[in-house]
């Protein structure tokens, strides 16, 4: 994208010009997002011991639903809903960031990161007038990488983003909650099962991370291989 400002006042505000900022912003963020991919990683890799034995450490290095769910017998509401929420909450600035300081460099880099989420990348280019609502909802239901960095590029404002995202994530937390607590013997069963036989689901799970990491890196696809390509993709 050039740096020049275009003079159409009805062009998509994604192709505003880069917003200029401190040569340290990019290297700060790409190394919150490399921090909460290794935190991700090391939580898939241990699951199996933390699950039983330290539930909270388990959901503040990954907070997915299965282990929101799956820590449900062994943890308090308050604690989950404390911790889980930050750990969710995490990552939503970094891509918001991403998106409101890159605009079209940013898209361009998330198409290739993030390729399930083209059609997001070709509504937002559309510049369709209903896009704005449709955003909205999409922070409040799935605040996910591409959705907040999405946010960013579109200029939704800030305090708008973070309030939509909370609801959105303590929405999804409850509702993980709920689930753990309807199937709470069924979890408890299964939980049994991963206590009896965790060495070796330490072992396919920790060997199926490194894998998962080592092919991101050689393809370059994926989160980890385009936080390796950050710098490189956005010109700094």
């Amino acid at each position: 994208m050039d740096d020049e400002t275009s003079s159409d006042p009805g062009e998509p505000s994604h192709t505003a010009p880069v917003r200029t900022h401190p040569r340290w912003v990019l290297p700060a963020i790409g190394a919150g997002i490399v921090a909460l991919v290794i935190a991700n990683n090391v939580g898939n890799a241990a699951w199996a011991s933390w699950i039983n034995e330290r539930p909270l450490l388990l959901v503040s290095m990954n907070a997915s639903n299965k282990y929101l769910i799956g820590t449900t017998p062994n943890t308090g509401f308050w604690e989950v809903m404390v911790v889980g929420t930050a750990r969710l909450m995490a990552p939503d600035p970094l891509f918001y960031a991403l998106g409101y300081l890159y605009r079209d460099r940013a898209v361009h880099w998330a198409r290739r990161v993030f390729p399930a989420s083209g059609q997001l990348f070709d509504a937002l280019e559309s510049g369709e007038g209903s896009f704005a609502r449709l955003l909205d909802a999409l922070v409040v239901i799935m605040p996910n990488n591409p959705v907040c960095l999405v946010a960013g590029v579109s200029g939704m404002r800030f305090a708008r983003f973070v309030t939509l995202a909370l609801v959105g994530t303590i929405g999804r937390i409850v509702l993980m909650r709920w689930i753990g607590v309807v199937f709470t013997d069924q979890i408890e069963d299964l939980l049994e099962v991963v206590a009896r036989y965790q060495r070796w689901l330490l072992a396919a799970s920790g060997l199926a991370v490194v894998g998962y990491v080592f092919w991101q890196l050689r393809s370059h696809t994926g989160l980890v291989g385009g936080v390796e390509d950050l710098e490189e993709e956005f010109g700094e």
